[in-house]
């Protein structure tokens, strides 16, 4: 249970707000490379961090990524021509390159330096992952550039995807993050015979509906684990990173990992990342690249012209249909992550946490949750906030099956942080069946 106080300083991101300002410590995922595909292409409309911003790849090939609104009438950039290293708004004519500097004021006398003084707000970027990048914070402050496993990856051992979901971050987040709901949420009917026994990681699930949950700190988050017990066989581990502040990286098959990054549009939407990659040598499937069946397939379960919505929606009550919920899954609604989201978005846009009864298997919800205080508190003190180091660069998650007694984090650490491939690594599942849960 927060306080109302609390819950409000978790959930607001705007400019001044200390949520907001922790968040633009770090680089902020913006959009997906393709989404500016070439230069000169069409500016496109992002919303970050309750700022309206525009996103453009200029003729040199930089990414910009400025504020929406021409300085001059405040008109939107959004109708400009991507022309000769500049964004031009098509009121007047007032050019804006990527750094926010006016280039050219051609509605003003030739002789005028008006245009030296005029500025929009602009964010530097890189491209990694096949993502964009922008950082908003401070500029004395910029930490290096994001360099996870999966943004130095060839393309074809790479899936991606994002997807609007309309509620505030922080429930997005600790819905990712609970390991516990996945027999009810995900399962069959009934939860018991939800998943496959031919797979280690499905009779464990069978076998144990209440899986105890610890935590390990560290200083980019912490890494935990949800641990089911299969009797004689031993413990089934499923083990995870938290990164601050929004990302997870989770199991996904015998050599790879998934993972979800939560962004803030504003209080009370969210564009979340859908993330499938393979360190091994052969390339994914069309399947696995597509994230196909976890509800995060561009195209499919993703309405991109619509600026990313999700096909499933409450407009629609998310296609649920009760009689597959009656006879063959829990929820009677398709695709792993479209579950969540139905779940995440029904507790309101921001939900109240003042009225919260957690129990034991929240634990990684509580501990994030104190994270993300302690670093507001750090930033808001002068300091730096967990996570902007480049600690969490070779992190892996991990599935596998211990000896009772054993503690987890020592025996997996060597995979968990990269270091080596666990000989003990087991193939719980299909390759890349990990799921995106």
């Amino acid at each position: 249970m927060l306080t109302q106080e609390q819950n409000e300083t978790l959930c607001r991101v705007g400019p001044g707000t200390p949520m907001g300002e922790l968040m633009r410590r770090y680089w902020v995922p913006a959009a997906l490379s393709w989404e500016v595909p070439e230069p000169d292409s069409p500016p496109i409309t992002i919303k970050l961090l309750s700022e309206e911003l525009v996103a453009f790849r200029q003729t040199d090939g930089r990414v910009g990524i400025v504020g929406a609104r021409c300085a001059h009438r405040r008109a939107h950039l959004f109708w400009g021509r991507n022309e000769e290293n500049g964004l031009r708004c098509v009121y007047h004519g007032w050019k804006f390159d990527c750094e926010g500097h006016c280039v050219d004021m051609p509605s003003e006398p030739e002789e005028s330096n008006f245009k030296d003084k005029v500025r929009i707000p602009a964010y530097p970027t890189v491209e990694a992952g096949s993502v964009v990048w922008a950082y908003m914070g401070p500029p004395e402050k910029k930490p290096a550039p994001p360099h996870f496993e999966w943004t130095q990856l060839p393309d074809a051992n790479l899936g991606i995807s994002k997807i609007w979901q309309q509620s505030n971050w922080l429930q997005a987040l600790e819905g990712g993050i609970d390991s516990s709901h996945t027999n009810f949420l995900h399962g069959g009917k009934p939860p018991g015979q939800t998943f496959d026994d031919n797979t280690v990681g499905g009779r464990a699930r069978n076998l144990s509906l209440a899986p105890v949950i610890e935590v390990v700190p560290t200083d980019y988050g912490y890494s935990y684990a949800g641990i089911r017990t299969m009797g004689d066989e031993g413990d089934y581990v499923r083990a995870y990173h938290w990164i601050m502040p929004w990302y997870q990286i989770r199991p996904g098959g015998t050599s790879g990992s998934n993972g979800h990054i939560w962004v803030p549009m504003d209080d009370e939407n969210t564009m979340v990342f859908n993330l499938h990659w393979d360190w091994g040598k052969e390339p994914l499937s069309e399947r696995q690249k597509k994230l196909t069946g976890s509800g995060n397939e561009l195209y499919v379960d993703i309405n991109v012209e619509n600026n990313f919505r999700s096909v499933r929606n409450m407009d629609n009550r998310y296609e649920i249909d009760r009689e597959l919920q009656k006879n063959e899954t829990y929820t009677g609604i398709l695709g792993t992550n479209t579950q969540d989201r139905a779940i995440q978005e029904s507790m309101g846009a921001i939900a109240d946490r003042t009225l919260e009864r957690l129990g034991t298997t929240d634990r990684a919800i509580i501990n994030a949750r104190r994270t993300l205080l302690k670093a507001i508190k750090s930033v808001e003190d002068g300091g730096h906030p967990p996570g902007v180091a480049p600690t969490y660069y070779k992190l892996r998650s991990l599935e596998t099956v211990l000896p009772k007694g054993t503690q987890w984090f020592e025996a997996m650490k060597d995979g968990l942080f990269g270091l080596t491939m666990l000989e003990t690594r087991m193939a719980v599942g299909r390759r890349g069946g990990g799921g995106m849960d």
